[in-house]
């Protein structure tokens, strides 16, 4: 594959239309829509604050934040096993790798091979997720909507009960 840089006349173009996509969603709709995606609130709060970060780029202001934050939301609904496999990758092999290097004596001396087996086993669990994402295309969406809906439903049981609770 052989990839040219782009004229500058294309990369405005491309930044441009970047722009455009941004701009159809406000801020504040862009907010209530993380929100109601199930993230916890620190992790909104974060989000909120790097879809408020923009750069100018000549006379033009570009919500570069925005758009970076539609790029990996895109990503991530396109290739949800993949992202899957990295975190479950990532999380079992730094696990390991903290286990190994608190052995005592020995833990110090294998830290630089815990260190590549806990990289190695993320990589799998993203090459695993990867050939999942692409044998089964549609399974991944269908995934993200039963654990939605049953955590929804999760969580409407718990409000119902707890509502009649009442606290000393």
């Amino acid at each position: 594959m052989n990839s040219s840089p782009l004229a500058l006349a294309q990369a405005n173009l491309d930044l441009t239309l970047l722009q455009v996509e941004a701009d159809s969603m406000s801020s504040s709709d862009f907010y209530v829509w993380l929100s109601n995606s199930g993230l916890p609130s620190e992790i909104v709060s974060g989000l909120y604050e790097l879809i408020s970060y923009t750069k100018k780029v000549g006379k033009k202001t570009f919500n570069i934040g925005k758009i970076i934050l539609l790029k990996i939301i895109e990503f991530v609904e396109a290739h949800p096993f993949l992202v899957t496999g990295l975190g479950i990758g990532a999380v079992v092999g730094g696990a390991i790798a903290t286990l190994v290097t608190s052995i005592p004596f020995v833990g110090p001396l294998l830290a630089p091979v815990a260190t590549l087996l806990g990289i190695t086993i993320t990589v799998v669990g993203a090459v695993i997720g990867h050939n999942l994402d692409k044998k089964l295309p549609s399974v991944g969406k269908n995934v993200i909507e039963i654990a939605k809906t049953f955590f929804s439903l999760f969580a409407d049981i718990l409000n119902t009960l707890f509502a009649r609770v009442v606290t000393a």
